[in-house]
């Protein structure tokens, strides 16, 4: 049940990457397009001249995006492996406001999460490449042809074009906090 809170006792690291003059967000329009980022980042990391400008790490981002694709494929549950079930009123304006929107808008940075969506969140101090590897994982299952096709918490259902649509929006959102020496 929605409490209200948010998990962690540090939201503004937790959860928010927020707004920051040194965000660049990147514009994907195929998950080719950030598989070629990825090279360049870690290009930026063997070089040493890679940095983040949010609250998280590159490993960090990669595996919270890497995360959120996986539950499109597999499911959306939480550390007990139940069912995530988003409050009432966040299905309603998802359904209604948001959906109608994905392809059409971009994330914005600083939204908090509900704490039942905690499973989304990364680990504390993964590893760089570690968060690479389950990112790229992830973006290998749509190049097979796998289809994500599991109920969004927040949207319902939806096609496996809208999540790639809302995939490449949401590493858009955060790849845009990872800066190399071209950036």
């Amino acid at each position: 049940m929605f409490d209200g809170a948010y998990y962690g006792g540090d939201q503004e690291r937790a959860y928010s990457m927020a707004k920051n003059e040194n965000w660049h967000p990147r514009d994907y329009q195929s998950f080719q397009e950030v598989s070629a980022d990825l090279d360049r980042i870690q290009a930026a990391h063997e070089a040493g001249t890679l940095r983040t400008t949010g609250n998280w790490t590159a490993g960090q981002i990669c595996e919270h995006c890497a995360n959120f694709m996986k539950a499109a494929f597999d499911g959306f549950v939480d550390d007990q492996g139940k069912q995530v079930k988003f409050p009432f009123y966040l299905r309603f304006l998802g359904v209604a406001l948001l959906k109608p929107m994905i392809g059409r808008s971009h994330m914005k940075p600083g939204i908090k999460l509900p704490a039942e969506a905690k499973s989304m969140l990364p680990e504390d101090n993964q590893e760089f490449a570690r968060g690479m590897e389950l990112l790229q994982a992830q973006i290998a299952r749509v190049d097979a042809g796998e289809r994500m096709e599991q109920k969004s918490p927040l949207f319902g259902n939806l096609t496996h074009d809208k999540w790639v649509k809302i995939h490449l929006d949401h590493c858009r959102l955060h790849m845009g906090f990872i800066q190399t020496n071209a950036d």
